[in-house]
């Protein structure tokens, strides 16, 4: 990503204190209370004639050591931040896509200073919205939050801003995303880019796009190219060819229609 910063999020701690401790209490409980079979509790309970005795001192346990385990994952909440932010990084892909078509710093930028073409999509379409079940943050086509400030919060309040935040100073892309696992992928190429990192490509089914756009500095070639796919693919029969202009006087960028050159040919 351009953004250096992306999957990276300032944090101060895996999770608050006392929350993190409850946590920790919640799932060595029934360790601690198995290793410590009833009858024990109930002869401790029966030599000093205190009834629960046995279960209140494994609870006055289990809150010191759950407390002392909070303090010390938080003070390795560094390097855990790291290896969460690495992990994603390795196992996700984001598509980032931009409500607006006309932007001239996003062509410069994207589409080859105006020599290269957009893919208009359908955000409707159900490829964009496949989400597994209600907790699941990725696979759904969400719109990304603009701050000024990326404050620190715990590793486990921030996925919605790992995923889906970014600072202000981008907020000119408009931008949209889904990320989606690698082991989504429908192709994983044996070579990989210019980086390094393995090429995973996704299937997009053809009812969710909607039109090819041409950029304003695009010759010929790439017209007769993009005509050549559409025509040759009847899955593509119903996407629509429009061009991008850019005006001389003012720079703005405007999309129009192409006429369909079937009939001449």
């Amino acid at each position: 990503m351009d953004d250096k910063l992306e999957f990276r999020w300032p944090t101060d701690g895996v999770e608050e204190p006392k929350r993190l401790a409850s946590r920790i209490k919640d799932k060595a409980r029934p360790h601690i209370l198995e290793v410590v079979p009833i009858q024990r509790r109930a002869s401790l309970d029966a030599s000093f004639g205190l009834p629960g005795l046995a279960d209140q001192l494994i609870e006055i346990d289990l809150n010191e050591l759950a407390l002392r385990a909070s303090h010390n994952l938080n003070l390795r909440h560094e390097e855990k931040a790291e290896e969460t932010f690495k992990k994603l990084d390795k196992n996700f892909g984001i598509l980032s896509m931009s409500e607006i078509s006309s932007d001239q710093q996003m062509w410069s930028h994207y589409a080859d200073g105006g020599r290269g073409f957009l893919i208009e999509f359908d955000a409707q379409n159900s490829w964009f919205h496949a989400m597994r079940n209600p907790d699941d943050g990725f696979n759904d086509l969400t719109k990304v939050e603009y701050v000024s400030v990326r404050s620190a919060k715990n590793l486990l309040d921030i996925k919605d801003e790992v995923l889906y935040a970014k600072s202000d100073s981008w907020s000119h892309q408009q931008e949209w995303r889904i990320v989606r696992s690698f082991n989504d992928a429908k192709v994983k190429l044996k070579e990989s880019d210019t980086y390094g990192n393995e090429i995973s490509l996704f299937e997009i089914p053809p009812d969710a796009i909607k039109s090819a756009i041409i950029g304003f500095g695009a010759g010929p070639k790439l017209e007769t190219e993009i005509r050549s796919v559409l025509a040759s693919n009847g899955s593509l029969n119903h996407v629509v060819l429009k061009r991008a202009t850019q005006s001389i006087e003012t720079g703005q960028i405007s999309i129009v229609p192409m006429k369909d050159t079937t009939a001449a040919d």
